[in-house]
C-alpha cells in the first residue's frame, strides 16, 4: 500500500491532478498553550474553528482521496475539549494519526493520546527550564518531561520524537537538546531553523528580504541579550535572526555536536546528520544575502494539503491559501484550485520554496506511516 501511495504521488506530480492524497495535516484549533517566540497561534481564541459537522464532512472525503495519514498540528491540538471525539472520527476512516504537540498537556491526557496516536512529537526548544521558558513563554519543560515519561509508561512502542526550532535565542544549546532529548527517553530529535518569511503560524506578512540589515532599537535583542517572554512586544520573527557573528559561532556549534554526538547520530537519535545539520547555518547566512539558500527538494503540494483550524486549505504550511472547507469541499479544491497552483509552481525557483525551512520530498520508498 505504501508503494502504491508513493507511486500516485509521483502521478500527482506529473499530471497535476489528484490520484491520492496520501497525507493531510489538519489543525483542531488555532489556540495554543505556549507563547513562543516563533508563532503566533497563541494568539487566537479559536472562535473560528471548524465545528464537528464540517470536519465529519472532511473525514467523509478521505477514503476516496486514499488518505493513509492524518497529522494532527497547530495551534496546540490538546486544548480543544473534543479532540479525541475528532481523532475517533478520522480513525474511523481508516487513518494513521500523528500528533504534534507542545507537550504540556500530556502527562493529564496520556491515556487519550496513547490509544488514538501513531506516533507523538514534542517541542522541545530549551534544555532547561529557564531557556524552554524564554523561547516559548511557559514554564513548562517539566510538564514535558513528565508527559513523556507517563506516555512512554503506558505505551512503550509509541514513537515520541522531538522537534526544536533553532535561531538566536537557542542555537547554542544544539548538543544540550540532544543531550536533553536522550534523558528523556525519546527515540529522535530533529531541528530546523526559524521560518522568516512566510505569514504562517498566525502571522501576518512579515520581514526583511534577505540581505536586509537587521533592525536595531531598546525593543531588538541583541546577541547574549534576555529575550522578554514571547508575545511581550516582539513585533516579527526576524528577531530570531543571526548576525554574522552567530551565524559563525553556530557553525562551530554544528561541528562540536557532529563531533562529540558522532554515537547519537549513528544510531539515528538526531534526524539530521552531517550537511543536513549544516544547512541550518547556511540557511541563516543566506538570511543575510551571504550565499544561496540550500537547495530545496520539495513535493509537498503533490503529496499532501494543510487544512488550518478555520478551515482555510494550502499546498503546503507556507504557500497561500487555495481556498476555505466552508466554501468548497476538499476533493473539489484538489481538483480545480490545486491543480491550477501545483501547475503554476516552480519550487527550484519559487521564493517561497527557496527560503523554506521544512520541506517533504516524498520518494518511492519513503516511509511516513
Amino acid at each position: 500500500m505504501r508503494l502504491l501511495s508513493n507511486a500516485l504521488i509521483q502521478l500527482n506530480a506529473r499530471t497535476h491532478r489528484t490520484w491520492a492524497l496520501p497525507i493531510l495535516l489538519y489543525s483542531p484549533t488555532a489556540r495554543c498553550n505556549s507563547r513562543c517566540v516563533s508563532c503566533d497561534w497563541w494568539r487566537s481564541d479559536g472562535a473560528t474553528d471548524l465545528d464537528r459537522g464540517a470536519i465529519e464532512a472532511l473525514c467523509a472525503e478521505l477514503p476516496a482521496l486514499r488518505t493513509k495519514l492524518v497529522v494532527f498540528t497547530g495551534g496546540e491540538p490538546l486544548v480543544r475539549d473534543d479532540v479525541f471525539d475528532l481523532a475517533d472520527l478520522f480513525r474511523a476512516r481508516g487513518v494513521a494519526l500523528h500528533l504534534l504537540t507542545s507537550g504540556l498537556a500530556l502527562e493529564k491526557l496520556a491515556p487519550q493520546v496513547a490509544a488514538r496516536f501513531d506516533a507523538v512529537t514534542v517541542s522541545l526548544d530549551g534544555h532547561t527550564p529557564e531557556l524552554y521558558r524564554a523561547v516559548r513563554g511557559v514554564n513548562g519543560l517539566g510538564a514535558v518531561e513528565r508527559g513523556v515519561r507517563r506516555l512512554k509508561e503506558l505505551r512503550p512502542d509509541l514513537p515520541v520524537r522531538a522537534r526544536s526550532t533553532l535561531h538566536r535565542k537557542n542555537f547554542r544549546a544544539l548538543p544540550d537538546l540532544i543531550e536533553k532529548s536522550a534523558a528523556m527517553g525519546l527515540d529522535e530529535i530533529s531541528f530546523l531553523a526559524a521560518d522568516v518569511s512566510s505569514d504562517a503560524f498566525g502571522r501576518g506578512p512579515a520581514l526583511p528580504k534577505p540581505g536586509a540589515a537587521l533592525p536595531e532599537g531598546p525593543d531588538v535583542p541583541r546577541a547574549g541579550a534576555a529575550l522578554p517572554v514571547a508575545g511581550a512586544g516582539l513585533a516579527s520573527p526576524h528577531h530570531l535572526l543571526l548576525d554574522e557573528g552567530e551565524i559563525g559561532e553556530f557553525e562551530r556549534v554544528i561541528a562540536k555536536a557532529l563531533l562529540h554526538h558522532r554515537a547519537a547520530f549513528a544510531r539515528g537519535q538526531v534526524a539530521e546528520r552531517g550537511d543536513r545539520l549544516r544547512r541550518l547555518a547556511r540557511y541563516y547566512r543566506a538570511r543575510l544575502g551571504q550565499g544561496p539558500f540550500p537547495a530545496v527538494q520539495c513535493n509537498a503540494p503533490w503529496a499532501s494539503a494543510v487544512v488550518e483550524a478555520d478551515g482555510t486549505v494550502r499546498p503546503c504550511f507556507f504557500q497561500p491559501a487555495i481556498g476555505n472547507l466552508r466554501e468548497k469541499g476538499l476533493r473539489a479544491l484538489l481538483d480545480d484550485e490545486m491543480v491550477r497552483f501545483r501547475r503554476g509552481l516552480d519550487v527550484a525557483r519559487d521564493e517561497t520554496c527557496r527560503q523554506c525551512v521544512c520541506s517533504l520530498n516524498v520518494r518511492w520508498r519513503t516511509r511516513l506511516w
